[in-house]
């Protein structure tokens, strides 16, 4: 387990899988997913199971001071000789999706591990047009858009946008002197 502030996140587990299937079939969060089906159990083991054994993905539940799960986050598509990778990041509870209290601290703890850990030279993000709060959240953060995708993703019988945006190591700039106590 990794703690900053009010957050940790640790390794998701099979026994994880209930609340990342109920999360993941809510519709107000599902519109902001690659996926656009409900998943059963069968599936999201299926997903499980060939998440943990390939190196280009590393995923994780977000938990509170009280170690409950708030939401999920992690790297996929990592591209381990180019240094780059695709994070990913909701909270789940009560359907936040990027909420003020855990997010800025869960994304500030993912990005360290990137950057410090992962050793990344780039991390994106694919965002949807209708995503507004987190397009402006990750703006917040430093990410620039890279590209905009037109008309790439369709929902609720239109077409939008879909925009990559992306941190590099040397535009990020964090808290020097933190307490990371069980940061890597």
């Amino acid at each position: 387990m990794i703690e900053y502030k009010n957050i940790a996140i640790r390794a998701i587990e099979k026994s994880d899988l209930p609340i990342l299937q109920y999360w993941r079939n809510n519709e107000d969060l599902r519109r902001y997913f690659r996926e656009y089906r409900d998943f059963s159990m069968a599936q999201k083991e299926d997903w499980y199971d060939k998440m943990v054994l390939d190196n280009r993905f590393e995923m994780f539940m977000i938990l509170n001071n009280a170690a409950r799960p708030v939401g999920a986050t992690g790297f996929t598509y990592i591209d381990w000789l180019n240094r780059h990778c695709d994070l990913h990041f909701y909270i789940g509870l009560d359907g936040a999706w990027i909420d003020e209290k855990y997010a800025p601290n869960a994304l500030e703890l993912m990005l360290y591990r990137g950057f410090n850990f992962l050793n990344m030279n780039k991390i994106w993000a694919e965002i949807y047009e209708i995503d507004t709060k987190k397009r402006s959240f990750f703006e917040n953060a430093g990410f620039k858009v890279d590209a905009c995708l037109r008309k790439h993703y369709y929902y609720n019988g239109k077409y939008y946008n879909s925009y990559i945006l992306s941190l590099l190591k040397e535009e990020w700039s964090h808290e020097e002197g933190t307490n990371r106590s069980s940061t890597p």
